[in-house]
């Protein structure tokens, strides 16, 4: 466990959220570039070996045969498919964690969390959607966001570590 300040679990658990945001919109492109590298696959298995390779399968130059060429390209789209599929389902279990941790949160902590950081909505957005103050949607946040840090990164904020060993040695 990392015993860090305040800000700076509040900090780094916004940076979290928020890179997290970013990254699940980039699913859709994902799962459109995946779609297009199989439809390259499936045409390509579709052209045998009949030496129709229109789009450039030949490399000019290269003293390789056609068959070869188009090998070699199969290979690397398989391989950047691999790639993007490790991506992708490195991502969604990531998200599956956040949410899992966003619903430990008290229901309005985890709202703000939800709209100021992974939404990367404004905070008087937020608060107009939660029906509170913007202070009270920015204090939401950041209770939010330090409960995220002890769950996601391993990380507390000196007080409650404080608060945790004097506890222990009362005991």
């Amino acid at each position: 466990m990392i015993v860090a300040t305040r800000k700076e679990c509040i900090q780094a658990a916004r940076q979290y959220v928020r890179r997290l945001g970013r990254e699940q919109r980039s699913l859709a492109v994902m799962a459109r570039q995946m779609k297009d590298l199989q439809r390259e696959l499936d045409r390509m298995d579709g052209l045998g070996s009949s030496g129709n390779m229109r789009g450039g399968g030949h490399a000019r130059g290269a003293g390789g045969s056609p068959v070869e060429s188009m090998l070699e390209r199969k290979e690397r789209i398989t391989r950047q498919l691999v790639a993007i599929e490790r991506k992708r389902d490195d991502l969604q279990f990531r998200l599956m964690l956040y949410e899992q941790a966003l619903a430990g949160l008290d229901e309005r902590e985890a709202q703000a969390v939800q709209l100021i950081d992974f939404e990367q909505r404004t905070r008087l957005d937020a608060s107009m959607k939660l029906y509170v103050s913007e202070r009270w949607a920015r204090t939401l946040e950041k209770r939010g966001l330090i409960q995220l840090a002890t769950v996601l990164l391993d990380m507390m904020d000196e007080k409650t570590a404080k608060g945790l060993h004097w506890n222990e040695m009362g005991e």
